[in-house]
């Protein structure tokens, strides 16, 4: 009942009381008042008087006005929120993010501070993780789940997820996470199936949860009284009634009328240009200073025949000269910025590269195209390219890497470690991976202009290192970062992406990789809740965005403005992948628009098929008939760790469907049916 039935009903009964005229000696029926509407003395009217002024029902809710009081369990809580969005009428969607440092969980070794990157941003990220907690912990057994999708967006759905601009009800499904801990609430995830729109308002709703005694979950109070216009005592409450009611009709366009609702929220992600600004700025920068050519390089050892095996007839190590936007070489290190933020070139710095150039190259006096190689977890640019210098000699391709700076193995476990007791340091570390980004640009201008004709790259007479078209494959990490690199850097418009998916907060918590820092995470001296834990990856996902797949691969196919390119992208996948979980594939494959070979062994909800050959981008689904992972937010045990992540490397029909990719841009059926392979645990 709203506020408006309310006071109406109340100048009945109190016009009933004072009335003389329509009493008699027994108590009035509210339906005798029907006898009075001839009567000019039965008149209702705003002249009661004075001192009998009817005062509305108010509830206390508590907490603090930094907060989203919304729930109770949690400052940050739902996730995320229209109550960390201030206006801003400078922005493109005329918000701006305002997460204050008191509503950010402190850890036991550092209070926490704003994050300057997220509240820099005009919305929150679409690649977003959503949750909240209820008052007793739903069932969710007749909602949505993973493997049964299309329910999300049935009539008499018990959730919703509302594009509120197109009024379009976005398919999802309804997950309670698998990290728990006693004493705390469970946080209950609505999880999209793909990076959500940019500059976008969205709605999140649940209707007819009941709980495990079959009982009906009850709205916290602060959500009814903005439900039933109820006054409260919060100002935060208070000012945020203007959007719920906004919310509210949006809601009931589709069947989820206010009265019936649970808990609902609504929130706008960020614009494009506020998710790239940063990165795009310092990218053109970079190619002015760079000029077409690049500025230079230094070779600082060659060896012949590297690995003693015939593969490699010689692998170059040097560096190349690279602008620098950060204060330091080395983490942890903040970006340097000018008086309004943006980044600011720094100094020129020294960036290592590996080349290998294949045998076969040297054996058939054929130059090589080259490949960037982009490293998995923590690795290395030297690593990558020496340990593919096999495949390199078989495909007959010449390879070139450095690291990911930001994820590599310079300093950055050690880095990350330390963020994990205070996470704002993890800023720094979102900032260099945008540093790594202008490195690999660096790399790939210099080697493709003033150091394509390298002495080192020459055999009897000729340079085997063919620079005109460079493609890129990337595994793991290298897979995951590649849409961003394929879309910054207009020299390289192909790429292989192997065991990758996208979403790196959505990943986090499902791969056996988070188990490394997890310990340490949930340690005394960091985030001991769990709660905590979980809603601090969701918010570093706005840092990641910089460099995060769904920001790039909505414009794989056309572009942005001139800014961001288009490329062509195969995703190779391995089912029940530890380390980077498959459901994150099927993200990356939504969100980018792409077809799955009809000979996948797994077709992902609501993705096109197709049949092979086929130009373009595709993805593939392999499977080695290794253990299942979990189905929830949790990594698995560390003896799959490797199995189905790994070894999809070595089926040389993956292998085959990967060169012929990168040499031709035709996705083939290289499996002669569909794509299992015999993997050994």
């Amino acid at each position: 009942m709203n506020r408006i039935s309310k006071r109406a009903i109340a100048a009945l009964i109190v016009a009933s009381l004072i009335l003389p005229g329509c009493l008699s000696d027994e108590v009035s029926e509210i339906s005798e008042i029907e006898d009075c509407q001839d009567d000019s003395s039965c008149e209702i009217t705003d002249s009661i008087g004075e001192d009998e002024v009817i005062e509305d029902e108010e509830i206390s809710i508590s907490g603090n006005n930094f907060c989203d009081n919304t729930n109770p369990d949690h400052c940050l809580l739902p996730f995320p929120s229209s109550a960390f969005l201030s206006s801003d009428s400078t922005s493109l969607t005329g918000f701006r993010v305002n997460i204050p440092g008191e509503a950010i969980p402190d850890s036991a070794s550092a209070v926490s501070k704003e994050f300057h990157m997220i509240n820099s941003r005009d919305g929150h990220s679409p690649s977003s993780q959503i949750f909240t907690t209820f008052s007793s912990l739903p069932s969710i057994s007749n909602l949505a789940s993973q493997d049964n999708i299309a329910p999300s967006i049935a009539n008499g759905h018990g959730s919703v997820l509302l594009n509120m601009d197109s009024g379009e009800i976005v398919e999802h499904w309804v997950e309670i996470s698998s990290r728990t801990q006693e004493g705390e609430a469970t946080l209950v995830h609505i999880r999209s199936l793909r990076g959500l729109e940019h500059n976008t308002q969205y709605a999140v709703a649940f209707r007819g949860l009941i709980d495990s005694d079959g009982a009906e979950v009850e709205p916290f109070d602060a959500f009814m009284a903005l439900r039933e216009d109820i006054s409260t005592d919060s100002d935060q409450i208070e000012n945020a009634r203007l959007g719920y009611e906004t919310m509210f009709s949006a809601l009931s366009e589709v069947g989820f009328e206010r009265s019936s609702l649970q808990s609902a929220w609504w929130f706008h992600t960020a614009s494009s240009q506020s998710l790239t600004e940063n990165l795009i700025s310092m990218r053109n920068d970079a190619i002015q200073r760079l000029g077409d050519d690049g500025i230079g390089c230094n070779v600082t050892s060659v060896d012949e025949n590297y690995g003693n095996d015939n593969s490699t007839l010689r692998r170059i190590s040097g560096t190349i000269t690279t602008p620098h936007y950060l204060e330091s070489t080395y983490p942890p290190t903040p970006m340097t910025r000018d008086e309004v933020g943006k980044p600011k070139f720094n100094f020129l710095s020294e960036v290592v590269f590996t080349l290998t150039i294949p045998m076969s190259a040297a054996e058939n006096s054929q130059p090589a195209p080259l490949v960037v190689l982009g490293h998995g977890f923590l690795g290395d640019g030297e690593g990558m390219v020496s340990g593919f210098r096999g495949w390199a000699n078989h495909s007959g391709v010449a390879t070139i890497g450095t690291d990911f700076k930001g994820w590599s193995s310079d300093g950055d476990f050690d880095a990350v470690t330390f963020g994990l007791m205070n996470v704002n340091y993890l800023q720094h570390q979102s900032e260099r991976l945008q540093q790594s980004v202008i490195n690999h640009l660096a790399m790939i201008k210099t080697i493709k202009g003033v150091c394509s004709e390298l002495s080192e790259f020459f055999h009897n007479g000729t340079n085997l290192v063919d620079t005109s078209d460079v493609d890129y494959m990337g595994v793991s990490l290298g897979g995951i970062r590649g849409p961003s690199m394929l879309s910054l850097i207009p020299e390289i418009d192909r790429g292989v992406l192997w065991v990758a998916g996208s979403s790196f907060g959505f990943i986090a918590e499902r791969s056996t990789q988070y188990t490394q820092f997890e310990e340490l995470f949930a340690s005394p001296l960091a985030y001991e809740s769990t709660m905590d834990r979980s809603i601090l990856l969701a918010l570093m996902q706005s840092m990641w965005d910089a460099t995060e797949p769904e920001t790039y691969l909505p414009f794989r196919d056309g572009g942005l403005e001139g800014e961001l390119h288009p490329f062509e992208i195969l995703y190779l996948v391995s089912i029940n992948d530890a380390q980077v979980t498959t459901l994150s594939a099927d993200r990356a494959s939504r969100t980018s628009g792409i077809p799955v070979l009809a000979n996948s062994t797994y077709h992902p909800h609501n993705l096109d098929v197709a049949q092979a050959p086929i130009s373009g981008s595709a993805i593939v689904y392999f499977d080695g008939n290794f253990p299942e992972v979990p189905p929830g937010n949790i990594q698995g045990p560390m003896a799959y760790h490797s199995l189905a992540h790994n070894q999809v490397l070595g089926f040389a029909p993956a292998i085959d469907l990967a060169t012929g990719y990168l040499l031709s841009g035709m996705v083939t059926d290289t499996c002669s049916g569909q794509c299992y392979f015999n993997g050994t645990w």
